[in-house]
């Protein structure tokens, strides 16, 4: 009997039936005059100011964080298995009482956090294991704060982070002098760290394909025991998110030659221990689509700064040549689209809702975005094969993605493969509301990762958006 019931439930259909599989049936209901939509909080801003809000000896209240995803929620967790507490509060200002039996999620009705920071070296050893969830900056902050235990941690995350590559933050950890053990093949969490860390006179960095360990050591720097060189390899990327990271330390006070790769300890300190958190703008980019495929006027909660947009302002510039106005309160239709080639070495968190936009509009070229191959699946490819599902044609060779502009909108054939990528789905969700009949997507959650109100928005606006489990056979 229980041989029979594993080959039921093998998550393979060779070996038996199959799993069940989490996705959402979408039914347009065809024309949408207007939407609302609220941009989420910048998870990049908020993990990085949970990591020196954690380390400063003061309480620092980050604002605007009423629709934080689960990136920034698993940070959270984390740092408060690690020791650190955190405070609810509500729009009145008032602490709020969070559930114990609440998986660890912020309080209902909360719109700000209360950090109370426990010093450079307040930071507790975990007794459970530290789950990063999703995120991958979440999960390479933590392997660098993990560092200074003198006791094994074990970190972990979901099936999608699971499959990423690690090879370079855990390259710099054994520099560190910290016994590393992790999965083989396919897998390479969960991941066993067992410091005390050993700081070398020069840690080499390979930027190349993420800006992410560079963030991880810079955020780690507090409590490090003596000071290091960072010495960066290879050509960077997301530099604008290596930037933000180095321009927070220096706003809590670490010295000013951090854009060198000199790090020394500091006790981060905030003269205003109140930050407002600004807007996501690589969110902006599914809002944009969203426009171009309902034809939708778009109401917005408004726009970050340009500096706060981490590159993804450059939607603003090539707005008009994908047929949008965007501006703070408003996103809407405007004359006719036209070719263009566009550079995502910093903004390559864009590629897969910007190549969807040229699809539908008049076409174009999407370079300088290889290191999307190591985000949550190779959205290089991946981004090709999501297309392809809905009947949309490009290509990705040597480097350059290349979308045939003018395309319209199939229905897809069967359940649409997102590949467990957040941004996928919410891609996916988006072209789903340009088919005439109820179309499937792989993935009833995976938003939540970055936008909670994904679903609920178009729910709002008399989609009709139902979570099923999927029988693929």
């Amino acid at each position: 009997m229980g041989k029979a019931w594993v080959k039921r439930w093998s998550p393979r259909l060779e070996d038996g039936m199959g799993s069940l599989i989490p996705a959402l049936k979408i039914t347009s209901k065809g024309s949408i005059e207007r939407i609302t939509w609220n941009l989420s909080p910048s998870k990049s801003h908020a993990i990085r100011w949970l990591a020196l809000g954690a380390q400063s000896k003061q309480d620092v209240v980050l604002q605007g964080l009423q629709n934080a995803g689960q990136d920034i929620v698993s940070m959270r967790r984390c740092l408060g298995q690690m020791g650190v507490h955190i405070t609810d509060i509500g729009p009145d200002g008032e602490a709020l009482e969070t559930s114990t039996n609440h998986d660890d999620q912020p309080a209902e009705g909360s719109v700000a956090w209360k950090i109370h920071g426990v010093g450079p070296d307040g930071l507790k050893p975990p007794i459970s294991v530290l789950h990063a969830g999703n995120s991958g900056t979440a999960l390479r902050i933590l392997m660098a704060l993990c560092a200074r235990f003198e006791v094994p941690v074990m970190l972990d995350g979901d099936a999608s982070l699971r499959s990423r590559n690690h090879d370079v933050m855990i390259g710099t950890l054994k520099q560190m002098g910290i016994k590393v053990s992790h999965g083989a093949g396919v897998e390479g969490l969960p991941l066993l760290v067992e410091g005390p860390w050993s700081p070398p006179a020069s840690l080499e960095l390979d930027v190349s394909t993420s800006s992410q360990p560079m963030t991880a050591w810079h955020l780690a720097a507090p409590a490090l025991p003596t000071e290091m060189k960072v010495h960066a390899v290879g050509q960077g990327v997301s530099l604008r998110h290596s930037g933000l990271t180095q321009a927070l330390c220096e706003r809590t006070g670490a010295a000013s030659n951090l854009h060198d790769g000199q790090l020394k300890p500091w006790v981060p300190s905030l003269g205003d221990a109140t930050v407002e958190l600004p807007l996501d703008a690589s969110m902006l980019s599914f809002a944009c689509l969203a426009a171009r495929v309902s034809g939708a006027f778009v109401e917005l909660n408004g726009l970050p700064e340009p500096e706060d947009a981490l590159g993804n302002e450059l939607l603003l510039n090539i707005a008009p040549s994908l047929g949008l106005v965007i501006n703070r309160s408003s996103i809407s239709l405007s004359g006719l689209p036209s070719p263009i080639e566009v550079n995502l070495q910093h903004a390559n968190d864009l590629i897969t809702p910007l190549a969807a936009l040229l699809a539908i509009g008049a076409g174009g070229s999407i370079v300088g975005a290889e290191h999307a191959a190591f985000k949550e699946t190779d959205r290089t490819h991946g981004t090709t094969a999501l297309l392809a599902q809905f009947g949309l044609a490009s290509t990705f060779e040597d480097g350059v993605l290349s979308v045939k502009g003018g395309q319209s909108i199939m229905q897809p054939e069967s359940l649409v493969r997102t590949f467990g990528d957040h941004r996928m789905q919410m891609t996916a969700l988006v072209l789903a509301l340009g088919c005439k009949e109820p179309v499937l997507v792989e993935g009833s959650d995976l938003h939540e990762v970055a936008d909670p109100e994904a679903v609920q928005r178009w729910r709002d606006a008399g989609v009709s958006i139902e979570a099923i489990l999927h029988q693929p056979w």
